[in-house]
């Protein structure tokens, strides 16, 4: 049974323990700092405690919580437990659109794999996110620990970093080479970029729009992403 007197912070990490334990994910990096001095149990009945939220949380809460299950319920680039999530857009009180939003912005940063095949995308792709990381005169060590988590293979950090350091901010004429699929994909990691700190600055916003310009990114579909990713990392809800 959920705990009553349970905080919001203590019944979110209960429930993202019980669905990484379920999906067998590790705790995503932006939440681990959250855990420090929690010793939490997962919830014995998981989705009893997702409809005890829906009930307790506020509505902010209720959906940065529904985005990280979501996020915890991706497996080789799709939603797998999507039972799960359906259950928890509802009891989480989510509407069909706004649950839409968030699980395409979450879902598109895992098409990684499937779209970048070859070393010079490989290279472009992360000597974007440089270029997004750079873009507030500060590489923080989430940041880093970002670009390690999704670009496994060292040589392609390297080169991307050799690439940014040639072209900065120029890089965004190669980014608008790639296909449209590929564009999407590295908007939804560099606006990961730009939230994942906590310190969403004017100067990454900037250059994000010059980007999706450069790219010809659908206005539509960018604010999606943002809106989504957004909703994803704003774990300052539970503070």
């Amino acid at each position: 049974m959920a705990d009553a007197t349970a905080s919001p912070l203590a019944q979110f990490l209960a429930i993202i323990k019980g669905v990484a334990k379920r999906s067998k994910h590790p705790i995503p990096p932006h939440i681990t700092p959250l855990t420090e001095g929690h010793a939490l149990p997962e919830p014995e009945d998981l989705e009893a405690g997702i409809g005890a939220a829906g009930q307790d949380l506020e509505d902010a809460q209720c959906a940065c919580l529904f985005a990280n299950i979501v996020n915890l319920c991706i497996t080789d680039g799709r939603i797998a437990d999507r039972g799960l999530v359906a259950f928890s857009r509802d009891y989480l009180r989510l509407s069909e659109r706004d649950a839409r939003d968030v699980e395409e912005a979450v879902e598109t940063r895992y098409k990684l794999a499937e779209e970048f095949r070859n070393d010079r995308e490989w290279a472009i792709f992360c000597a974007g996110l440089f270029a997004m990381a750079a873009a507030d005169d500060e590489l923080v060590e989430s940041e880093k620990k970002y670009l390690q988590r999704f670009s496994t293979d060292l040589k392609h950090i390297e080169a991307g970093q050799k690439l940014f350091d040639e072209k900065g901010n120029g890089i965004a004429e190669e980014l608008a080479t790639l296909n449209n699929r590929q564009k999407k994909i590295y908007a939804a990691h560099a606006i990961a970029i730009m939230f994942i700190d906590g310190q969403w600055k004017g100067t990454e916003q900037e250059f994000m729009d010059m980007v999706a310009k450069r790219m010809l990114i659908v206005q539509f579909d960018l604010q999606r992403l943002l809106k989504g990713l957004y909703t994803l990392f704003n774990v300052r809800v539970f503070a």
